[in-house]
């Protein structure tokens, strides 16, 4: 009987070294680390962090830049896994994979973090490679089958990935590295794509819970349990894939080297990714001359169907997750200040300015779009004046094209994507709205600079 694909991946895991990534691929897992940390800690400043800390349990973990909320220093590993999944995410601008729909940062890098104890960080680089090149496979073999199901990839996903990372970085043994990946795949938090959808302010919490759901495995596994062979791939009964919609003949552990990697795109925008277009429709029409958003008399999209499910205006308390997450509120925010970025994500909630452009925005699905999903994220902007004049603008975003190198975030986008001078731009963007330029430097440089992975 062949080795069940927890096995197997298990297998990959041992067999897969720093040196068997090209020199581009490299450079991308250090950024992974450097991104997240930034998203950490401008996430860090704002009130809504303190929702990763509901949960939390003292003890020794220090999250990036020894974060401190609600008066709580250091914490239990699982807590730190939940904290910094949360509060990484809250900002809507980690990285995703264009290929499964799935944010690998807010598990895999925020379980390393967790387990890293006094370890350099260059000694996270290899887990985090590991995990992601996990995740994204899984989340790639059912995409977009698994979200149109209602589950989100991020979660299910990111708890197999997590745990294989997590894995490498301890050494744990093969059989236990097995047998945590299989605990995993049974405990895996499936979050509704619902609550996403509804806007929900616990919904970035689901990356920590997933990295959580990883430490807890391999303790589990190393304490001598088990959940059987073939709880990811399935047999006579269902296994996880299955129920993810997932295809597990497309997974082929032996064969991998990295490759998806090169599908995780870095975001410029504070936003939820089906809402990026929309404001980079609004941007292509501000190349051309800005507007008086006052004298707009209707705002009309053209997208593809799954951007129709943010398609609706926050509700009344504009709480952070609701506002990220909803289209109307991204471009009438956009077209109120003239432009977006942190500075929209932190002006006041509740704005009348932007509220009153909600009734006049109307949003419709292009069956020539949806045939383009989820490969490109096309959306259109038609902006009628009150002299009855038309602005129109679009964005045809390659979600899912893969790149090695730079550049790193996805291209068709009025905003340039990011190169490396950008990626550094953002990183100290966000880095220093918690700590000093100098520490921010350091930072960069203790990860760019290091000249061994163990």
């Amino acid at each position: 009987m062949s080795a069940g694909l927890a096995a197997r991946i298990a297998d990959f895991a041992f067999r897969f070294q720093w040196n068997d990534l090209s020199e581009g691929r490299k450079n991308k897992v250090k950024w992974f680390l450097a991104d997240y940390i930034g998203s950490t800690l401008a996430g860090s400043t704002l009130p809504e962090a303190a929702s990763g800390y509901v949960l939390a349990q003292p003890g020794a973990v220090k999250l990036p830049g020894d974060v401190k909320v609600n008066g709580m220093g250091g914490l239990t590993a699982e807590s730190a896994a939940v904290a910094m999944g949360t509060v990484g995410a809250l900002l809507q601008i980690h990285d995703g994979f264009g290929g499964g729909g799935n944010h690998p940062c807010s598990s895999i890098v925020s379980a390393v973090w967790a387990s890293r104890g006094n370890r350099p960080l260059s000694d996270l680089f290899l887990p985090l490679a590991v995990g992601y090149e996990t995740a994204c496979r899984i989340a790639k073999c059912s995409h977009p089958a698994q979200t149109l199901a209602g589950a989100a990839p991020t979660s299910t996903t990111g708890a197999i990935g997590a745990t294989a990372a997590v894995g490498k970085l301890l050494k744990i043994d093969r059989k236990t590295l097995s047998d945590a990946i299989s605990i995993a795949a049974f405990t895996v938090p499936v979050a509704a794509m619902r609550g996403l959808t509804e806007h929900g302010s616990v919904v970035p919490i689901h990356g920590g819970l997933a990295a959580r759901t990883a430490l807890e495995a391999v303790r589990l596994a190393e304490a001598g349990l088990a959940a059987g062979d073939n709880i990811l791939e399935g047999g006579k009964d269902s296994g996880l894939l299955q129920l993810l919609h997932g295809d597990a003949s497309a997974l082929a552990p032996e064969t991998w080297r990295g490759e998806m990697l090169d599908g995780v795109y870095f975001k410029p925008l504070p936003a939820c990714r089906h809402a990026q277009p929309a404001v980079e429709a609004v941007l292509d029409i501000f190349s051309k001359g800005l507007l008086d958003y006052k004298k707009i008399r209707a705002v009309r999209i053209l997208t593809y169907p799954m951007a129709l499910m943010f398609g609706q205006p926050p509700r009344e308390s504009h709480e952070l997750y609701d506002r990220l997450m909803s289209m109307p509120w991204a471009i009438a925010s956009c077209l109120v200040h003239g432009g977006f970025g942190f500075d929209n994500v932190t002006a006041p909630a509740r704005d009348p300015r932007v509220e009153g452009l909600y009734p006049k925005i109307s949003s419709s699905a292009s069956p020539e779009f949806e045939q383009e999903y989820p490969k490109r994220f096309i959306t259109q902007v038609e902006i009628e004046m009150q002299d009855g004049t038309m602005r129109k603008g679009e964005c045809r975003m390659e979600y899912g094209m893969p790149s090695e190198a730079g550049p790193y975030s996805p291209r068709g986008t009025t905003t340039p994507p990011l190169d490396e001078e950008g990626m550094r731009r953002k990183f100290l963007d966000l880095a220093c709205r918690r700590v000093s330029r100098e520490e921010a430097e350091s930072m960069l440089s203790q990860i760019f600079e290091a000249e061994t992975v163990a």
